[in-house]
């Protein structure tokens, strides 16, 4: 099985007759200022000719300041797919259960069944809005006693988020060995964003990150996993050696430095989430209310407005592998590249 993902495909755009630059990608949902100067600067000032530190020292340091926690309970990893699945490695046996809410990233389904687990969903339901009955969760959780439970959160592609409290009833819910992981890598683009590292202290609680969606750093690849020392050392006798390039770790020290730079993502993402909202509600497609930097928009045929939209130069997300057929997922860019792809979606002759 081959995991569907966003972002922009040489390929395809070739097939239609593109260049990179000639899209407006509203497929991923990464920073829409992209990279900060301060990370340029460090980018171009990086010493390609040396090794890069295997043990992503000082990065690690940076972000251990900053959260409040040990320098032993991070790990940094090639992006957060390849924290995913040296997570899976660490936590599951072939034939253990693991639970996935659902719809979501494609990577812990794939992450688990190349472990030899089982996969069970939690499945959010249109009826309820795309979001997830707790109480049912809770239940399922007790009755199966998984191993690993993989919640993002904010989820992608719905924008739900979960509070607090929920995620304390579905770490209460878990057999003593189980492990609750938090995909946090939207907080930062959330609305009323809470901070989750002190459930860290409960000690069946790990948060993933990725550094790449707030940082604007998708082509660099840089994660990290935040937990209790005993399983960020099982985690990281699994990874390569050098997995983190010496350039990802000057790019994301540099890239903490510079909270202003995703202070300015966040106004931007909420003025165009309003201007999105209003503009696709009134020439008749519903979306689905999120908490972060992208929404769901049902079309009626997904992968047919998304080919129609590519060849007029906008890729946006068709959620079919989500298992959502009737809806596209597209990010919120700057307001004037919104207003072109809601001049392209009023142009195409729509229906569910």
């Amino acid at each position: 099985m081959t995991t569907v993902h966003g972002g922009l495909n040489d390929a395809e755009l070739r097939a239609h007759g593109l260049a990179r630059a000639d899209v407006l990608d509203f497929s991923s949902n990464v920073n829409p200022l992209g990279a900060s100067p301060l990370v340029c600067k460090a980018a171009a000032e990086a010493d390609l000719s040396a090794y890069p530190d295997r043990d992503c020292l000082q990065l690690r340091e940076t972000l251990a300041a900053r959260l409040g926690i040990g320098v032993d309970h991070l790990l940094i990893g090639n992006g957060s797919t390849e924290l995913i699945h040296l997570l899976a490695r660490a936590c599951l046996a072939p034939r253990d259960d693991c639970l996935i809410f659902t719809p979501t990233f494609g990577e812990y389904d794939e992450a688990v069944r190349l472990c030899g687990a089982n996969v069970k969903t939690r499945p959010a339901l249109e009826a309820t809005g795309l979001s997830w009955s707790i109480p049912q969760a809770v239940r399922e959780i007790e009755t199966t006693r998984p191993a690993l439970v993989f919640l993002c959160n904010p989820n992608n592609p719905t924008g739900a988020y979960l509070d607090r409290d929920a995620i304390l009833r579905l770490s209460d819910a878990l057999d003593p060995s189980g492990l609750l992981a938090v995909d946090t890598s939207y907080v930062p683009f959330a609305d009323h964003a809470w901070n989750p590292t002190p459930l860290l202290g409960l000690g069946n609680i790990a948060l993933l990150r990725s550094m790449t969606k707030d940082h604007g750093l998708a082509g660099v690849r840089l994660g990290y996993l935040a937990a209790q020392p005993p399983l960020i050392e099982k985690t990281r006798r699994l990874q390569p050696a050098w997995s983190v390039n010496a350039v990802a770790q000057a790019l994301g020290v540099a890239a903490l430095a510079d909270d202003t730079h995703v202070a300015a993502a966040r106004s931007v993402i909420r003025e165009s989430k309003t201007y999105l909202y209003n503009q696709l509600a009134a020439i008749d497609l519903p979306t689905v209310p999120s908490a972060t930097n992208f929404m769901l928009v049902r079309v009626g045929d997904a992968s047919r407005v998304r080919q129609a939209l590519l060849r007029r130069g906008i890729a946006v997300r068709d959620c079919t592998s989500f298992g959502l057929p009737a809806y596209i997922r597209i990010a919120t860019r700057r307001l004037d590249e919104c207003a072109s792809l809601v001049a392209a979606l009023r142009d195409l002759p729509l229906h569910d």
